[in-house]
């Protein structure tokens, strides 16, 4: 049984359309709209919950399966019509799998309809051949693959026939071999219509792009010209630059005839390129050294299927996490989405930023399926995949997350939210932790604020990078989610604004504020990271690699660009670690300080405070930040509480570790910590954190009647009495 689907955005404003993509082997499904107040159906805790919205009537959608096509490439969808006989098709190549097993493609000139009229690939044994129209193997040449390497392979046709050469270039950009071989000349060529780079072919039906037999690897400079032209001026029919313009979908025609490219499927741009010499790792310093694309078989931009319906919400439909429910053959899916309020208002005082960013970057995460976890220790609990996680695995096609690696090994720097995520569902369980994660885990929070009749906004990752810091002016108090790793400048500049302009911010989570991350400003449902060598991180990414295509900023972590986590909110990722029993946190000196004395009101000084929860049974544990005043955390800031002591399934961060040392894990080390912290800004804002993935987990503890619960409770209420 397949259900599932996707929405075109995450976030809406009241009255907005949202347009559903549905995919489902039941021919007709039930649609409706509910309020998501909390996900997690674990029997310690309050179960699931949510709120039919009346006002949005239900439908009876006809529905199928709809498919998505994964593998990227560039697509010329206009070449003028020239002859075939005559023309000579060349680029720069460089296989990152060349004995795959499969067919790949390379350049493949096609007709008006897409189908391949005549291509150079890599054959599933991994010479280069060169096929017709009819899909017959005309020649081809073996080729000795050096990881690295850049071959440049040329097809020229004449009237005597076809000759295909491969030139494989040695280190130092040496031509070290040359290889021809020849055919006649196949009968009714015709006319070329397009071009597909990286690719056997690229049809677009019903506006979605389906490409085939994808090549993985990187390739520079295509080009095409008059067959025994010198190859300048007029003789170019096309000549295609990579390393301009690679922050859009658009490839640039260098030969003045206009005849640009589309990119499909987000492949790795600014790549380094055959001329790269590492003088330089910025592609906007030396954007010649950086004119390749890395293509991948299994990239994907935006699923492009197609919408089943549309769905209005009320124009006074209340700011909250909302789900478009889908039904049928007696399953059921939760497609979520977020309703901001209105640029207008009403506001409440509060807004809940939910971390959409990392929600994406997390998105089909599959780190299960290359793990060894009885090899690598990370936990003392069995891991098992739960349903969402059996049902990503049953569908590669859905693409992947930026903690995946792309089947040549690379890493993974583009995630999208156009597609189905399996993982971004509010019954969620992490398969590491055993435990909701990412929306599930915020809805902790979202359900408690709610038990508590606070009034609150919801607002978005996304909608902040896109409004910036006056998106934030209605709120005297902005509380994040459990786990707001991913962010961009904007973002960081709006919070530091929001707290230097008196206004105040809860950090209830751990690892934030970390990777440096960039939205494609022509597609924004597109997020981009670059891993540096550096850091907490799956993987690495290439040398040379680490500037970001879509903003041209530098990737890697913000404590890197002297923007680390603790200089906004007072703690810095410090561990990561997964075990049965994460600890509570016990009060520090500063707790005692009269400043901090509110946050403490009805907890006894010798309470353990969070000693129990939902994920990992206690408040501090999966991913947690440390106070360090070298690394950025304002002097004034009050540690209030530490956790009580951690396993060595916890080990000190990468990032912090100068020297290869013993003793770096949680029993042993005194870094490997959470640190609850309170700083007061000079302007009269205020921040609170609590360095832990895990922390609202514990809020519904006791039916919500708990020293976490207390706490949160007064710092809100005190921040809220501040105002600004």
């Amino acid at each position: 049984m397949t259900l599932t689907g996707y929405t075109d955005r995450l976030s809406y404003g009241p009255g907005e359309t949202i347009s559903c993509m549905l995919s489902s082997t039941a021919p007709v499904v039930s649609l409706d709209v509910v309020r998501l107040l909390h996900g997690d159906t674990n029997p310690r805790g309050p179960g699931h919950k949510s709120e039919r919205i009346d006002a949005v009537p239900a439908q009876q959608v006809p529905a199928a399966v709809q498919q998505t096509y994964l593998g990227s490439c560039v697509v010329v969808p206009e070449l003028g019509e020239p002859e075939i006989v005559g023309l000579q098709v060349e680029a720069l190549v460089q296989p990152t799998l060349p004995e795959a097993g499969r067919r790949q493609g390379i350049l493949t000139l096609v007709a008006a309809d897409g189908a391949p009229i005549l291509g150079v690939e890599l054959t599933e044994t991994g010479t280069v051949g060169l096929r017709d129209q009819d899909d017959r193997l005309l020649c081809e040449i073996e080729t000795v693959w050096r990881s690295g390497s850049w071959h440049r392979v040329v097809v020229t046709v004449g009237t005597a026939g076809v000759d295909l050469r491969v030139e494989t270039e040695a280190s130092f950009g040496v031509i070290a071999t040359s290889s021809h071989a020849g055919a006649s000349l196949p009968t009714s060529l015709g006319t070329a219509h397009g071009l597909v780079v990286g690719a056997g072919a690229c049809p677009q039906v019903d506006g979605q792009w389906r490409p085939v037999r994808g090549f993985s690897g990187k390739i520079e400079r295509p080009r095409i010209s008059r067959a025994g032209g010198a190859g300048d001026g007029d003789e170019a029919v096309g000549d295609w630059r990579f390393e301009l313009s690679p922050e859009s979908s658009e490839c640039v025609d260098t030969s003045g005839r206009e005849r640009h490219g589309i990119v499909v499927n987000a492949p790795l741009r600014a790549a380094t390129g055959r001329s790269w010499d590492g003088s330089v790792t910025d592609f906007t310093l030396a954007a010649e050294q950086f004119g390749a694309i890395h293509f991948h078989e299994d990239d994907l931009d935006d699923a492009g299927w197609s919408t089943s319906t549309t769905v209005t919400t009320p124009t006074d439909l209340a700011s909250g996490v909302y789900a478009v429910r889908i039904q049928g053959d007696g399953e059921v899916d939760h497609i979520p989405f977020v309703v901001r309020p209105s640029a207008a208002g009403p506001h409440a005082r509060t807004a809940v930023l939910l971390p959409t960013f990392t929600y994406i970057a997390y998105g089909n995460e599959r780190m299960i399926d290359r793990l060894d976890f009885e090899g690598e220790q990370m936990t003392d609990h069995p891991v098992l995949p739960g349903r969402h996680d059996r049902l990503l695995a049953e569908h590669p096609e859905w693409g992947l997350s930026l903690y995946d690696l792309h089947s040549d090994g690379s890493t993974c720097v583009h995630s999208t939210s156009r597609r189905p995520i399996p993982n971004l569902r509010p019954d969620y369980r992490a398969w590491l932790q055993n435990a909701p994660r990412h929306l599930a885990a915020d809805l902790y929070l979202v359900d408690w604020l709610t038990e508590k009749g606070e009034a609150f906004d919801v607002i978005t990752d996304h909608d902040l990078a896109e409004s910036g810091p006056d998106l934030l002016s209605p709120y005297d108090l902005v509380i994040t989610g459990s786990h707001p790793e991913y962010v961009s400048s904007t973002m960081l500049d709006s919070l530091e604004h929001l707290v230097e302009a008196g206004g105040s911010l809860m950090y209830l989570g751990g690892n934030g504020f970390y990777w440096v991350t960039s939205q494609d400003p022509q597609r924004p449902h597109l997020v981009e990271v670059r891993r540096g060598p550096v850091g907490t991180r799956p993987s690495d990414g290439e040398p040379g690699e680490g500037v970001h295509s879509t903003t041209g900023e530098p990737g890697g972590l913000w404590r890197h660009r002297g923007r680390g986590p603790n200089r906004l909110t007072g703690v810095g990722m410090t561990a990561q670690g997964w075990d049965e029993k994460a600890p509570g946190y016990a009060r520090m000196p500063d707790s005692a300080l009269p400043e901090a004395a509110f946050a403490f009101e009805g907890i006894d000084p010798d309470e353990i405070i969070g000693d129990f929860g939902l994920i990992m049974d206690g408040a501090s544990g999966d991913e947690i930040d440390r106070f360090d005043l070298e690394l950025g955390s304002p002097p004034e800031t009050l540690v209030l509480a530490r956790s009580t002591g951690h396993s060595d399934y916890y080990q000190l961060a990468g990032e912090d570790v100068k020297a290869s040392r013993p003793g770096l894990g949680g029993t042993e080390s005194p870094e490997v910590r959470s640190d609850m912290t309170l700083w007061n800004h000079p302007s009269g804002g205020s921040v609170f954190s609590v360095g832990s993935i895990c922390f609202t987990g514990a809020l519904s503890h006791d039916n919500y009647e708990n020293n976490v619960s207390t706490l949160i409770a007064n710092v809100m209420r005190e921040f809220l009495r501040q105002g600004r």
